[in-house]
């Protein structure tokens, strides 16, 4: 038999993470109010700026997949992995990849005064030396490389090729980044490699890599129906991307909105950075555990409140501080486990098992996903309320991720463009992609957002798949250098 305070506390907690339908409204129209206010011209520091940053990317169209007969360079910077990839572009919506995919040292996330910039992008620039020993040899040094940079971090972006750091997420500490051209910084690794012949060309961002990847990919047939019309990631981390009508983006400067009026342009991608709704805490659902995390475990306190809600690297830590509560209040014993002492250890895949784990199974699953990350021996009642746990902080990060999204659909009006108007929204992430049951309460939260179950038939969230090195690529395809 469960403790009875034990289980108590455990629901107690659980009605913590409920998210209703008016929550989702309400979160909602406030994220469209932020999206307003996050396009006019921002008169503080951009760097402390709480409020949503609606990042202007300078990517103006989307392609059509038609595009064909040119090999391109991605590399792609994420919260994890470092990635560097060649696209040739096959036309038809096809396209052929060749990629390698490095992690990044723990050194980089370490809070140590002596890891600079030049450590980073140097060690950047050597992979992608050997990216193009390994793959492309005998051309590395004949062929003018374009290269797109995916790069998913705050920039105050001032050009397609230009962007500085506004502020890290993810956990890079390497302070002597901010308020650097980060296409500077890499582009001068590269020559200082002998890799002059690679042009760091177009700077862009996960998700608008993922939105026109997305696009590419897209047939022709499928495209009369379903426009795609957001880019998003729920991963590591979680941000968004949309077009934007060139005469609401009023932080563009003047001249530069009116030249590309004048060539025809009418809209413009826009990098939400999503991660940064409500840093201010004015409606997002907040628990003791989502504080302490903030504080204590975040490298950026204050900032990405939305994203330590609802990305992977952070549902794991919700769940481990809320078992080191039980522990303290003499409700739950954590034995020896190495959970007290070490932030992150449960990542979303320890979540994912316990997640669809089955009673009848006695949730064996469960005692060996705890045991394998944490040394965690549990008992089948103290499994049956982590589970309870686990599924109320993905229940509410899933719902949470549809309001962004019913923001968009609702700004833009996409849902009403033609009759019987269809939209996809193009997703990547290994939550959104892997973890059981996401897009199933993603849809849920949808239905009980504004646009309603109408509206959410009329949603098809589609896995984009490498979105950032492919995305990338297409941002560099049109660039001049």
């Amino acid at each position: 038999m469960s403790d009875p305070k034990l289980t108590k506390a455990v629901d107690s907690i659980c009605d913590q993470f409920i998210v209703t339908k008016s929550k989702i409204s309400q979160l909602t129209e406030y994220f469209i109010d932020c999206m307003e206010k996050g396009l006019e011209p921002c008169e503080s520091d951009i760097s402390q700026n709480k409020g949503l940053p609606m990042i202007p990317t300078f990517v103006t169209d989307k392609p059509s997949g038609q595009e064909h007969g040119v090999t391109m360079l991605a590399a792609d910077l994420g919260g994890t992995n470092f990635r560097v990839c060649s696209v040739e572009l096959l036309g038809n919506h096809e396209f052929k990849i060749e990629q390698e995919k490095s992690k990044i040292p723990t050194f980089f996330f370490q809070d140590d005064h002596h890891v600079t910039s030049k450590d980073l992008f140097q060690h950047m620039a050597l992979i992608t030396h050997q990216f193009l020993t390994k793959h492309h040899k005998d051309v590395i040094q004949d062929y003018k490389w374009k290269m797109g940079f995916t790069f998913s971090y705050p920039v105050d972006q001032t050009s397609l090729s230009s962007g500085k750091l506004i502020r890290w997420t993810k956990g890079f500490k390497i302070g002597d980044t901010v308020g650097q051209d980060v296409v500077q910084l890499f582009q001068q690794e590269l020559n200082d490699i002998g890799l002059s012949n690679v042009h760091v060309v177009a700077l862009t961002n996960d998700t608008t890599g993922t939105l026109l990847a997305r696009c590419y990919a897209s047939s022709d047939a499928a495209r009369a129906i379903n426009e795609p019309v957001i880019g998003c990631i729920f991963g590591t981390g979680t941000n968004g991307c949309y077009m934007e009508k060139l005469e609401n983006i009023h932080k563009l400067d003047p001249a530069s909105r009116e030249e590309l009026l004048s060539q025809g342009k009418t809209h413009m991608c826009i990098n939400t950075e999503w991660g940064s709704f409500d840093n201010e805490l004015n409606h997002l659902p907040t628990t003791s555990y989502d504080i302490k995390i903030d504080q204590q475990f975040s490298t950026n306190p204050g900032f990405h409140l939305f994203e330590k809600r609802v990305s992977g690297l952070y549902l794991g830590e919700i769940l481990r501080n809320i078992l080191l509560d039980l522990e303290k209040q003499e409700l739950f014993d954590l034995k020896e486990s190495v959970l007290k002492n070490n932030p992150f250890i449960l990542t979303t895949e320890t979540l994912s098992h316990i997640e669809i784990d089955t009673v009848e199974n006695d949730l064996q699953d469960t005692r060996d996903a705890l045991l394998k990350a944490a040394d965690l021996e549990t008992t089948f009642e103290e499994r049956v309320l982590i589970q309870k746990l686990v599924r109320a902080i993905s229940r509410r990060a899933a719902f949470l991720a549809a309001v962004p999204i019913a923001a968009i659909l609702i700004k833009t009006n996409a849902l009403n463009q033609s009759y019987h108007c269809q939209v996809e929204v193009g997703c990547d992430g290994s939550v959104v992609e892997h973890y059981p049951g996401f897009r199933s309460m993603m849809r849920h939260a949808l239905a009980l957002s504004p646009i309603g179950p109408e509206g959410e038939r009329d949603v098809h969230l589609r896995i984009s798949k490498d979105g950032s090195g492919v995305g990338a690529a297409l941002c560099a395809l049109h660039a001049n250098y």
